[in-house]
């Protein structure tokens, strides 16, 4: 009866740990379409085995020890499976330290939605020692998780590092790319999460495999100017635009934004987010547009829309 007994229950764990992962990877791929790909199975072991995992009929198989400690399993088969399933396509194009840090964020986000009481199971047996013994992970996890409390997370970051991957897929890996990543996430760092008062910070980000900028429209401003600085990104070989506001009437002004970009075929609107504030802060809800930007009236776009947050 014992044997029965824990072949059930342990069943019954690895079935609610794949059914939080799957709704999880449902949700994220609604807004970055296949960003997690695979499904999930989960396999306890006894042995000397911690974790393994590998690929099989298009899901990453998971194989753990077995914990009477609920949260220890859930957050070591997250872990595992963010770790072997997020951006499968981008992970050997990105620094490995910026793409270790998105996977840390990313797994607190899953916790968030789907696990919330192994939060600090997560934060202090995963996070905080990752954090404590590597500077640059540190550095990389705080920035993105600014940009994920403000909502750009999801709409920038795992976007443009999905389009690198698909991009790059067939090609060999270099250090030229992951600098460029590096790269990228400081610059969002200083335009997005900084953004020093008193000082113009150049809102484009130009590189070889990603090219971006980052529009933000305050109060007070006509959309002449962004819209001015805009048709600019066509003549600066600038691959895509993101409009970013708070508060409403800056949100409105974007839309303004949008109504006459739809008079530019150049400009094709892939997404369009609301981003509500946090409850527990004093923010304002925020908006994100994406605009590819078309070479020419044949070329097409690079990304659909994918609705609405």
């Amino acid at each position: 009866f014992s044997k029965i007994f824990n072949s059930a229950e342990r069943r019954s764990v690895s079935l609610d740990i794949q059914g939080r992962i799957n709704s999880y990877s449902k949700y994220l791929n609604n807004y970055v379409p296949e960003i997690l790909p695979y499904g999930v199975r989960i396999e306890w072991v006894t042995g000397n085995i911690t974790k393994e995992s590998f690929f099989r009929e298009n899901k990453v198989i998971i194989k753990l020890n077995y914990h009477s400690n609920q949260d220890e399993n859930v957050v070591r088969a997250v872990l595992e499976f963010i770790t072997r399933g997020l951006l499968p396509d981008a992970k050997p194009h990105v620094d490995d330290k910026v793409i270790a840090s998105v996977d840390y964020i990313c797994v607190k986000k899953m916790l968030e939605k789907e696990r919330r009481s192994s939060i600090q199971y997560y934060y202090s047996e995963i996070l905080n020692p990752s954090m404590t013994t590597d500077n640059e992970i540190k550095k990389y996890v705080s920035i993105l998780n600014e940009l994920d409390l403000m909502g750009y997370f999801t709409s920038i970051v795992l976007r443009e590092l999905q389009i690198l991957g698909l991009e790059r897929k067939f090609s060999i890996p270099n250090e030229k790319e992951k600098e460029e990543t590096r790269n990228f996430i400081n610059f969002l760092n200083d335009k997005v999460v900084q953004k020093p008062r008193g000082i113009n910070v150049d809102p484009t980000f130009i590189g070889e495999y990603i090219a971006v900028s980052i529009v933000y429209v305050a109060r007070g401003e006509s959309i002449g100017p962004h819209l001015k600085w805009i048709k600019q990104c066509v003549i600066k070989n600038i691959k895509r635009i993101y409009l970013c506001a708070h508060g409403d009437w800056n949100i409105s002004l974007v839309n303004k934004l949008r109504e006459k970009l739809k008079e530019n075929k150049l400009f094709v609107e892939g997404f369009y987010e609301i981003l509500p504030a946090p409850s527990n802060s004093r923010k304002k809800d925020a908006i994100c547009v994406m605009y590819d930007i078309k070479k020419d009236n044949s070329q097409k776009p690079i990304r659909k829309a994918v609705g609405h947050t």
